[in-house]
């Protein structure tokens, strides 16, 4: 047995992949996987209407907001900073719910503690990411929705790269950080090719 895990820490873990196995094994109709992809292009704008004034989207999206179309990553998921994430995670799949008329989504943790994820029924990827942030979080409105600064951003990218616990996704964050850095000669040059 291994150090520190107890006995109901891993039974609980086991049911919760049972739970997770039980859901993803569930057969959809094609009707269904039709109806979700002729919609799937409303997911993001859903999104960001369920999105109130105290939550900050960070992440990729933050980054693809700024960047010009040839420095961005293709990215389908939102990071969002929520006070409430679980409620907040409740209220997009509701809206996506509604908006695809069924049952389409499905709230769920995340594995970061306190995290929750809005996982599609039909095609099991994540759509939304809402995460409790640890004090206040500096952000600009762009369009009407806050975003997380580029010197978040930039510290948390710096941050992870110095985590060897997180060596599984240096290869992304460096990626991110080598963007950023390219982002901001163009700006500081008055050079920004900015799209929006």
């Amino acid at each position: 047995m291994m150090k520190g895990l107890s006995i109901e820490s891993i039974l609980k873990e086991l049911d919760f992949t049972k739970k997770k196995d039980k859901q993803s094994s569930k057969k959809v109709s094609i009707s269904k996987t039709k109806k979700f992809h002729r919609k799937k292009h409303l997911i993001e704008k859903t999104i960001l209407k369920t999105l109130d004034d105290g939550e900050i989207i960070y992440g990729e999206q933050a980054l693809k907001r700024r960047f010009p179309v040839w420095l961005e990553r293709p990215t389908v998921d939102y990071d969002v900073y929520a006070k409430h994430p679980r409620r907040e995670a409740r209220e997009a799949e509701r809206a996506l719910d509604k908006m695809f008329g069924g049952d389409f989504f499905r709230v769920q943790p995340a594995q970061h503690p306190g995290t929750f994820k809005v996982v599609s029924n039909v095609n099991e990827e994540g759509y939304a990411d809402f995460t409790r942030p640890d004090g206040s979080v500096p952000f600009d409105v762009i369009d009407g929705h806050r975003y997380v600064r580029l010197s978040v951003e930039k510290h948390h990218r710096r941050k992870s790269l110095s985590n060897p616990e997180y060596g599984f996704r240096h290869g992304k964050d460096r990626d991110a950080l080598n963007r950023i850095l390219i982002y901001e000669r163009l700006r500081k040059n008055n050079n920004s090719g900015r799209r929006r």
